[in-house]
């Protein structure tokens, strides 16, 4: 089954009466603790705000620039002459009032536009960089603090200029690293290079520094060879490295538990792979293994051929990780090709990326980019089958700022899940860093921008007022692979606690803690949801529904005048995200309309007034956020005749002052 995670801070739900931060899965409508649901999972109670409330009813807030299509956002009630007032017509029709109001709460929670946002973060705060703006080609000063702060942009050296501080000249070869972050903020951090491997310790804890370490002195052996690849399963603390040879791959697993006490990792199993394993690279999951590999065309397949060329399948293997028992191969169409996927560690979760041959063209026509597009697909662990259109794949646009940037493997492909939400993955486009949403991946959610993380700005020798041979800059300091974004790798982690960020690019290495919600806000995190489901006797409905409507009218007001801004669509970098902002227009309703009136007969036409009226104020409300919609229509309008009704107390509503005009 795929889970459904958020992480939550303080104020959303409450554990045996205390407030609690930190991940939050949800099975049958119950919030527990951890990402997934196991035996230690303990049952979370819900403050019943409009956050918690969207969690536990398992929304996505994953609003981007794509369109908003306004049936997913609203549900007209079901109201006809046919209809009974019962209890059964209150909750149906209440829920589905209530259910809305969920949803434009949650088109006003958005994804954080920067990957990391580093240049806003409070000085005294959980981010730093690691690098240095002085090497062996520089005499004018001395820098030999790798720690520097968000304060204001500066210029560095690449590592490999570095000769002031030992052994980190080789950070800028690394082609594949991993992280391990302990309860005490501490860290390793593995790295590969083509010749050789590296470890080095740290820690998030601001202006620490980095510590290479050798895990056999006495020999100078280190723990894995050059040109490896690696992998971490979190679920058993083991390490998997990767080492290709001519006809076979080795995979070494390493149990990690060794390398906090004894500073170093015990090999404790080695698996041979004999396909042709595409990047050396393997995805581990809970129970799965996974890798993508070039499987041979059948010589009487006439679709081998391209030109003179004999073309071999990518396809990926399922392997159970424990024994490495086959379990099923993924295979596509011939239109599409298999360019990436990762596999996630909580459920088991497939994620395929690949590229389609020919697009359609009402596709192509939406890809304003000219870039091309990618399909995705998610797979339950429970349903592992071959990919293709009959799986109504999802439509990735791809970009490219118009920032300078590079990276070190410039034609690299990859998709992982995010650690941090079970809607969001992060794909590496030939360099190009983003987040996007699994519900909704068309356009971006969040990308790395140069300014947030405090790149020189464009200086040129005619352009400045500041003396060169005075300021810290360097003549052409631009030009400078380590001043303008050149990505190596990004890693999420996590300790029992708290997120950690890893940023590692020429001659940078972004280090981030982040224990608050990943998410921008536009309305209060603490807006209680007022309505609740109230059961009542027969002779008592008309009260229960006037009740019950006040606490849904409150609801949806206090969404609209909640609203600090709305945030709206712009171009940021050559890339469509919603970093701008507008405010809200106001509603034409009058609230006497949605009453049940003392002197009124209950009818059809009384019962549907209130509730459409309602509706309506709810399409107001999703006109004033997204734009112009159309008005669902009402295909019950035609019928004719009277409701039904049982006894029935109607009582006026409490408007205290009367209706406000906005």
């Amino acid at each position: 089954m795929i889970e459904y995670f958020k992480y939550a801070t303080s104020g959303a739900f409450t554990l045996s009466s205390v407030p609690y931060s930190g991940f939050v899965n949800v099975r049958d409508g119950v919030a527990y603790t951890g990402k997934t649901f196991t035996e230690s999972s303990r049952v979370l109670e819900s403050t019943d705000t409009f956050f918690a409330n969207s969690v536990l009813s398992k929304l996505e807030f994953d609003r981007t620039t794509t369109d908003i299509i306004e049936s997913n956002i609203l549900t007209r009630p079901i109201i006809s002459p046919r209809s009974v007032v019962d209890q059964s017509f209150i909750d149906t029709n209440l829920g589905i009032l209530n259910k809305n109001n969920l949803n434009l709460y949650a088109l006003n929670i958005t994804s954080r536009n920067d990957l990391l946002n580093f240049k806003n973060s409070a000085k005294n705060g959980n981010a730093y960089f690691l690098g240095l703006s002085s090497g062996k080609n520089d005499i004018r000063n001395d820098d030999t603090k790798l720690a520097k702060d968000n304060l204001f942009p500066i210029q560095i050296d690449p590592f490999s200029f570095i000769d002031k501080v030992q052994g980190i000249n080789v950070l800028d070869d690394t082609i594949d690293s991993t992280l391990f972050v302990y309860n005490d903020e501490t860290y390793f951090y593995f790295t590969t290079t083509p010749t050789s491997s590296h470890t080095f310790s740290g820690s998030f804890v601001k202006n620490s520094s980095l510590v290479p370490i050798t895990p056999e002195e006495d020999t100078g052996e280190t723990l894995f060879k050059g040109g490896t690849r690696f992998t971490y399963d979190n679920s058993t603390d083991i390490l998997y490295s990767l080492s290709a040879g001519s006809s076979q791959t080795d995979i070494n697993l390493y149990d990690n538990s060794f390398i906090n006490p004894c500073g170093k990792l015990k090999l404790v199993d080695k698996v041979v792979v004999e396909d042709d394993i595409v990047d050396e690279t393997v995805k581990i999951g809970n129970n799965l293994l996974g890798y993508r590999y070039r499987e041979p065309r059948d010589p009487a397949d006439d679709r081998r051929f391209v030109g003179e060329e004999i073309v071999d399948t990518i396809v990926i293997s399922i392997r159970n990780k424990y024994s490495n028992k086959l379990i099923n191969t993924i295979r596509v169409t011939d239109d599409e090709e298999i360019v990436a996927f990762d596999i996630r560690d909580s459920d088991d979760s497939i994620l395929i990326l690949t590229q389609p041959s020919q697009v359609p063209p009402e596709i192509s026509e939406k890809d304003t980019s000219g870039e091309g597009v990618f399909y995705l697909y998610q797979l339950d662990v429970e349903k592992i089958s071959d990919v293709g259109p009959e799986l109504n794949p999802k439509c990735l646009f791809r970009h490219r700022p118009t920032y300078e940037f590079t990276a070190v493997e410039e034609d690299d492909i990859d998709i992982f899940f995010s650690q941090n939400d079970s809607n969001i993955f992060i794909i590496n486009d030939r360099g190009f860093i983003t987040t996007r949403f699994i519900s909704n991946p068309e356009e971006v959610s969040g990308f790395a921008d140069p300014e947030s993380l405090q790149y020189l700005p464009d200086m040129y020798f005619d352009n400045t007022g500041e003396r060169f041979n005075l300021i810290e800059k360097k003549f052409n300091s631009n030009v400078l692979r380590s001043n303008y974004f050149n990505y190596i790798n990004y890693i999420i982690a996590k300790n029992e606690t708290d997120l950690f960020f890893l940023l590692h690019n020429i001659g940078r290495i972004y280090l981030f803690k982040e224990s608050n919600l990943l998410y921008q806000n536009f309305v209060p995190l603490d807006l209680k949801n007022l309505y609740e489901k109230v059961t009542s006797c027969e002779s008592s409905l008309g009260a229960s529904l006037n009740s019950e409507i006040q606490n849904i009218i409150k609801d949806t007001v206090n969404i609209f005048l909640s609203l600090s801004l709305i945030p709206a669509p712009t171009n940021s970098s050559g890339i469509p995200v919603l970093r701008d902002y507008i405010t809200y227009k106001g509603l034409d309703i009058n609230f006497r309309d949605i009453e049940f009136h003392e002197n009124e007969a209950v009818d059809y036409n009384v019962v549907s007034r209130v509730i459409n009226e309602l509706f309506d104020l709810q399409h107001q409300i999703l006109t004033s956020i997204v734009g112009e919609t159309d008005l669902i229509e009402n295909t019950e309008d035609d019928f004719f005749g009277e409701i039904v009704v049982g006894t029935a107390e109607f009582e006026e509503l409490d408007t205290d002052s009367g209706s406000p005009d906005y």
